[in-house]
């Protein structure tokens, strides 16, 4: 009996297992009859639209000069205390936007526009089933990668996509499903959402994503400024007149929701490093980089400038000059600028070395020099070469025999081509020096040689003794650079063996000349002219313009090819 009833219980819960096991079974198959699998069928995003160029303060004059080629001439220069600018901008924030928060479906096209999320760019993607804000799915993604997440047949979903274009991350929602404003801050912020409804098998999901931010690109170019930007420099972008400043780069709260901004405040300026190289050959010389900003804002016309917080650069012997702060820099452009989601525009800006103002003549702070290591090819190419350019500074007593005396017009310092180059023409940028008129009139050199408004000096500096002249300068002072008077020092001249001739340097009492070059070459007698003066035992002559063999080698003081703005 016992037996019977052991054998019967056994029974009975075999059956009971049997029967849960099918019941089981029939349930997680009638569940996955009543849901589908989600594919990412496309990633994609709005691609910078065309910019159209609205203005460009990088006119070139009409002003006809005989010796400048017509393919560099002398660009509009705009003066400030501590540099000179050119500026350009392109923009197409003055074209009508359509971009809107609607996402592309199976049954709307991807517009011409549209390009593909690159793979390795991480993106948000968050699932909410309809009337209710809480995330039945929330991860980052890539474009190749499909979410691991099944939805419901005939259950209607809101989703949502976030993207920084960032390879790293993609912010989150708080619990009010927005984004923090300080995740956003000049960051490329796209977004795209939706709605979907499951359906069994596969349900496919494309994202269109839309930029949220306007962007304002920003090049800034230090070549003629003959080093490379810092990276501690801070720059911001803003609108203003007349030295006002009001920052235009704000960043605030995104509520993926409603797909609008709260809370609106300024966002951090734009450092140095956080800036990209655009050309190796030149690296920090030139860089880029982008603001984004929250905010809809119009700029009226000739209303956008640049802020440089710092500016610090790095020149040729490693010593770094520091520009006053807080430098405004307008940027010239005839069209007001509508900056909403979506608008990219462009803005350049060449920072040129200031001169010293003699008589409303823009004279060069330094000597001209030849570096063959920043020619960056075979031979010089205009725009593609750094070869030509100015000293760091005054304070030597001694100048290099290979790279600072030059023959008369020779497109190297110690070259026979006699009288085939401006070669202060080729300082970049190019067409904004020249060599001092001797020509025609003015003459540059002969009225310099006449203005008494100067000093003599001797000065011991590390490698000797620098005998120069000193002619007062008219510009503000400037203390970012060591001098504000136009100082012409005795170096004497190269012969034709390659030895420097006529140096007063190793003495306190030395004997020397001076000698720089103008423009001017004596055809008949093969003999260019340049301003000349002698130190003798430490007592200084008159300046005077002599002629010399275009085969000796002499120093070279550019000025400016045309006055500022």
């Amino acid at each position: 009996m016992v037996k019977v009833l052991k054998n019967f219980n056994f029974g009975v819960l075999l059956g009971a297992l049997l029967f849960f096991s099918t019941s089981c079974s029939i349930k997680d198959k009638q569940e996955q009859a009543l849901s589908g699998n989600l594919t990412i069928r496309s990633a994609r995003f709005i691609a910078d639209g065309q910019i159209n160029r609205i203005n460009e303060t990088e006119n070139r004059t009409g002003e006809k000069l005989a010796s400048i080629s017509k393919s560099t001439p002398p660009l509009l220069i705009h003066g400030g205390k501590d540099f000179d600018f050119t500026t350009t901008v392109q923009s197409n924030a003055s074209a009508a936007q359509t971009n809107g928060l609607k996402a592309a479906s199976a049954t709307s096209p991807l517009r011409a526009a549209d390009v593909p999320l690159n793979n390795s760019i991480k993106f948000r993607l968050i699932f909410m089933k309809d009337g209710n804000s809480t995330p039945i799915y929330n991860e980052v993604l890539t474009a190749d990668q499909d979410p691991n997440l099944r939805i419901a047949v005939n259950t209607a979903y809101h989703w949502y996509a976030i993207s920084v274009n960032d390879q790293s991350t993609a912010p989150d929602i708080d619990g009010s499903g927005s984004i923090q404003g300080a995740d956003l801050a000049n960051r490329d912020f796209m977004f795209a959402s939706g709605a979907i409804t499951g359906q069994e098998g596969e349900n496919y999901l494309d994202i269109l994503f839309l930029r949220q931010m306007a962007a304002i690109e920003l090049s800034l170019n230090t070549r003629g400024l003959f080093g490379g930007l810092m990276d501690n420099s801070v720059l911001s972008i803003g609108q203003g007149t007349g030295g006002s400043f009001s920052n235009i780069v704000q960043t605030g709260d995104f509520n993926i929701f409603n797909g609008t901004f709260a809370n609106l405040r300024d966002a951090d300026p734009l450092r140095g490093d956080q800036m990209q190289i655009v050309d190796n050959r030149w690296g920090n010389a030139e860089k880029i980089g982008r603001f984004f900003t929250a905010s809809n804002t119009t700029i009226p016309a000739n209303n956008l400038c640049v802020k440089l917080n710092a500016l610090q650069i790095t020149l040729d012997d490693n010593t770094i000059r520091t520009f006053a702060a807080n430098t405004i820099v307008p940027i010239a452009h005839s069209n007001a600028l509508n900056l909403t989601k979506g608008t990219l525009s462009s803005t350049s800006i060449r920072l040129i070395e200031s001169g010293i103002n003699i008589n409303g003549l823009i004279w060069a702070r330094t000597n001209l020099i030849y570096d063959v290591n920043k020619l960056y090819g075979g031979s010089y190419s205009a725009g593609n070469s750094d070869a030509y350019r100015f000293r760091p500074n005054n304070n030597y007593a001694y100048a290099n025999v290979n790279t600072e005396y030059w023959n008369f017009g020779t497109t190297v310092p110690s070259g026979t081509d006699y009288g085939s180059v401006d070669e202060c023409r080729r300082v970049y940028p190019e067409g904004t020096w020249r060599l001092p008129q001797e020509l025609n009139n003015p003459k540059e050199m002969t009225q310099l040689s006449q203005n008494t408004n100067r000093t003599v000096s001797m000065l011991q500096v590390a490698d000797g003794y620098r005998y120069s002249i000193a002619w007062f300068g008219s510009q503000p002072a400037n203390s970012a650079y060591p001098d504000n008077n136009l100082v012409l020092s005795f170096y004497g001249y190269r012969d034709a063996n390659g030895n420097i001739q006529e140096i007063p340097s190793g003495s306190s009492n030395g004997t020397g000349t001076i000698q720089y070059r103008s423009n001017q070459f004596n055809t008949a007698n093969n003999n260019n002219y340049v301003l000349y003066a002698q130190v003798n035992n430490g007592t200084y002559g008159n300046t005077s313009i002599i002629q010399t063999a275009p085969s000796l080698g002499t120093v070279i003081r550019c000025v400016r090819n045309v006055v500022n703005n």
